[in-house]
């Protein structure tokens, strides 16, 4: 559901349709034109067995915050926006502690959105960055 004017309405449908991102335990903080705002708390649920945070957990956040940016700007010839390509580099182990990830568009290439998020820990500490190009379809 791209984004239509009502906040409120947006937030609610998002965070009540993003089932997988909610099964993470990635939890919405803002939204604006500009970035998105999301944060999670490391839960050793997720560990590998190597005893840190399943990279695929943090994935799984990360990405929900980029779906929740991408339809929030989303052009209005659109109706929704999926992912093409995704690219993530993990910069550090994480065993606990509360992770923020700040979503941004980087650019636009006509359909092609490049979508840029950073997550850090506690400490401000990088831990990852998420690098995907969101493919908008038309209505």
């Amino acid at each position: 559901m791209p984004y239509t004017g009502d906040l409120k309405a947006y937030i609610e449908h998002f965070v009540n349709k993003d089932k997988f991102g909610a099964l993470m335990g990635g939890q919405f903080v803002s939204i604006d034109s500009s970035e998105c705002i999301f944060q999670y708390e490391v839960n050793p649920q997720h560990f590998n067995p190597n005893g840190i945070l399943h990279g695929g957990a943090l994935y799984g956040v990360m990405d929900s915050s980029q779906g929740m940016f991408i339809h929030f700007i989303l052009d209005d010839a659109f109706k929704a926006a999926a992912t093409g390509t995704a690219t993530i580099k993990y910069l550090a182990p994480l065993t606990s502690g509360r992770v923020k990830i700040r979503t941004f568009l980087k650019e636009r290439q006509g359909r092609k959105y490049f979508i840029n998020s950073v997550a850090t820990d506690a400490a401000g500490k990088e831990v990852a960055t998420l690098e995907e190009i969101w493919i908008a379809m038309g209505k």
